[in-house]
């Protein structure tokens, strides 16, 4: 659970700090991680402030909760349930060769394996990558991109948005993160990292740095041996063009109904963090539970801490100061 034992010391009558960052998380491993963040957000400035934004993008709408101290802190106020009709009613015409959703789905066919793509009733993805790819594709302009663009919004407070953050006794940094956390060896996670990432990358504001935080393969403690086999065949999959990307090949894809395109000729991210939950060299391993504390707190102290200031200048290229004093650092 939550501890703010962890918390930095604020000397009396000190304005507090934060580091307006958006949180955006995709499939089941964000709804172990956000609420726990939410909750030492709350504890820590009594309200989660307006620039610490979260949304969570998933294809099964059950909600997830912690319980700190008879205080319950829940997904549902930023958890976005994308319908799975589309892809459902899309996959049931596709089986009867229906001909106008064939020839609707032309924009797609370099992008996605139609032939593999099945009607699932059950919750979430399962497993099922076409699936996840067409899904995605579906549902993006209703659903993602204004979502995404309107959290976008709060990350560089207006002047009386700052305003409100002095009287609350907060400080807000001039510069600012994006956080994107999601598993690497489901379905919604990996299907969804990319054009999640590249889209952001595309309209984020300056002096913004991009992260993405990846639960690999071995992150995952309840699956069997078959889903872990082909979970680890997603994950590789995955980080091949995530990496592919990153060393210069463009990205250039459809997303949407009615013609909207993300094209990136950049990195698509700052830093990545792959997380496996292995401690003191694979001699341990962490529960879901231990492994969402711990990425928690580590996003918890990069928003409220001086440890924000300076990731962002070591790894983020924005503190020219900070990277002076780096080769001094212990």
């Amino acid at each position: 659970m939550p501890d703010n034992t962890f918390a930095p010391v604020i000397p009396p009558g000190a304005a507090r700090s934060v580091m307006p960052s958006l949180y955006v998380g995709l499939g089941g491993y964000a709804k172990a991680v956000l609420p726990r963040l939410d909750a030492h957000f709350q504890r820590h400035y009594d309200r989660r402030p307006d620039c610490l934004p979260m949304t969570i993008f998933d294809f099964d709408e059950a909600q997830a909760e912690v319980t700190i101290d008879g205080q319950s802190f829940s997904t549902q106020p930023y958890l976005r349930a994308l319908p799975k009709k589309p892809l459902l009613d899309f996959a049931r015409r596709m089986r009867g060769n229906h001909a106008p959703t064939l020839t609707f789905l032309q924009r797609f066919r370099p992008y996605v394996h139609l032939a593999h793509v099945r009607q699932v009733e059950a919750p979430g993805l399962n497993l099922v990558v076409q699936n996840g790819n067409l899904a995605w594709r579906l549902v993006w302009e209703n659903h993602v991109l204004p979502d995404l663009t309107n959290k976008l919004q709060q990350l560089h407070p207006a002047p009386h948005a700052q305003g409100q953050l002095a009287r609350q006794g907060l400080v807000a940094a001039p510069r600012s993160a994006i956080w994107v956390i999601a598993g690497g060896g489901s379905t919604t996670g990996p299907t969804g990292l990319i054009p999640i990432l590249c889209e952001l990358k595309r309209l984020k504001p300056p002096q913004t740095n991009l992260f993405a935080v990846v639960f690999t393969p071995a992150a995952y403690r309840d699956k069997t041996t078959q889903q872990q086999t082909k979970g680890r065949a997603i994950f590789r999959a995955t980080m091949t063009q995530l990496l592919a990307l990153y060393d210069g090949q463009e990205f250039d894809q459809p997303y949407g109904a009615n013609g909207h395109r993300i094209v990136l000729n950049e990195a698509p991210f700052d830093q990545l963090f792959l997380v496996d939950g292995s401690v003191m060299g694979g001699r341990t391993t962490l529960t879901t539970d231990e492994l969402a504390d711990l990425v928690a707190l580590f996003l918890y102290q990069v928003a409220v801490g001086p440890i924000g200031e300076r990731l962002l200048g070591l790894i983020g290229n924005l503190n020219p100061d900070a990277q002076q004093e780096a080769p001094d650092a212990h």
